[in-house]
């Protein structure tokens, strides 16, 4: 009977020993899986991150030569309608410029005699007072 006993103590901490071994085992292995798991999720998260900043990037590049070309349109868009302005004035002051000249000058003809008396170049001076007595 002692050895039976002793079968039944031993099979009993093989069997023991056995489960402790197999949770031990187990313990690492879904360690070793959190772990890997852990680092694929890490690795596929940077890579999200690369491909949403590149795709930043790209909106952002594109958007500045958006900017660029709309104002590159809006400058040549003012410089044509400057000159157009320009020339809407300048044509109109030309066939009007001698007629305008003479009268702001008093020219009845365009020879160069005054119709009205010019304004002295310089103003006239100013009397002298007296010394009260």
């Amino acid at each position: 009977m002692a050895r039976a006993n002793r079968n039944k103590a031993t099979t009993d901490r093989g069997t023991a020993g056995q489960i402790v071994s197999g949770a031990i085992g187990a313990a690492e292995a879904l360690t070793v899986g959190v772990v890997q798991m852990t680092g694929r999720t890490l690795v596929e998260t940077l890579h999200a991150v690369e491909e949403i900043g590149s795709e930043l990037g790209s909106a952002v590049v594109r958007a500045a030569r958006g900017s660029i070309k709309a104002a590159e349109d809006i400058g040549s868009d003012l410089v044509t309608v400057g000159k157009d302005v320009s020339r809407g004035v300048a044509l109109p002051m030309r066939q009007v410029g001698p007629g305008i000249t003479r009268l702001t000058w008093g020219r009845r003809d365009g020879k160069g005699e005054d119709g009205m008396r010019k304004m002295p170049a310089k103003a006239a001076g100013r009397r002298r007072r007296r010394p009260a007595a």
